[in-house]
């Protein structure tokens, strides 16, 4: 197997859609009729105020919250309602806002983790593990605990995780959230690069400078509902 054909980037024309998606948290409205679609190799940006229902919108698709009405496809498969680990084993893997990774385990064993679901022989595991080390920076720190890295370093860790699965999707949550200034440029670098290699990816942020670096589009969302789709 060779390193191009380890984590291939998807190339289905319509590959991510959110149909008419509406969620409530005791009578809050959450996302009101959410519409949007996301095309294979492309990075949409996902904007708005704190609140206004954009990690809500990472959380239904990515299954750890059910919408009140609307569908969700991946492909030709609707994927709504389904738990998290079947939506991961479909082909969508993300990041989150305040990062999820075993703090006792090392780098390289989070990544490894990752591939658990994949039918990959031992040699193949190794191969893609140390492929996505390189691919996000952290080769160095293959074998440091994660609870001993900063929070920089911790966030690559989830991105890396995210790829180790597999996925076709990529789904980024606030990937800048807390990051020093020594920090964030690395986390950016990784980014740049998945986007290059046509990674299809689905980034929430804040900052319309990181949008323009990162994403071919950005939807902005306020109360719920998406008020503009560039």
């Amino acid at each position: 197997m060779t390193p191009s054909q380890t984590i291939p980037p998807a190339r289905d024309a319509s590959l991510l859609r959110v149909e008419g998606v509406v969620k409530e948290f005791e009578g809050t409205v959450a996302l009101d009729c959410v519409t949007l679609h996301l095309a294979s190799g492309e990075s949409l940006g996902i904007s708005g105020s704190n609140g206004s229902g954009k990690s809500t919108l990472v959380n239904v698709i990515s299954g750890f919250v059910r919408p009140d009405r609307g569908r969700v496809w991946l492909g030709d498969r609707e994927i709504t309602r389904w738990p998290p680990h079947r939506v991961v084993r479909a082909g969508i893997a993300r990041t989150f806002q305040l990062p999820r990774v075993g703090d006792r385990f090392t780098v390289e064993e989070n990544l490894r983790a990752a591939t658990l679901h994949r039918r990959l022989g031992g040699a193949q595991r190794r191969q893609i593990v140390s492929q996505i080390l390189e691919m996000v920076n952290l080769a160095p720190l293959r074998e440091r605990e994660a609870r001993t890295l900063s929070l920089g370093e911790i966030r690559r860790v989830e991105l890396g995780r995210a790829l180790a699965t597999g996925g076709r999707v990529l789904l980024v949550d606030e990937p800048f959230a807390s990051l020093t200034l020594e920090d964030a440029p690395e986390v950016l670098s990784v980014l740049r690069r998945l986007r290059r290699e046509g990674r299809t990816m689905l980034i929430v942020a804040h900052s319309a400078a990181l949008f323009q670096a990162l994403c071919d589009r950005v939807t902005v969302v306020e109360g719920g509902r998406i008020v503009r789709d560039d």
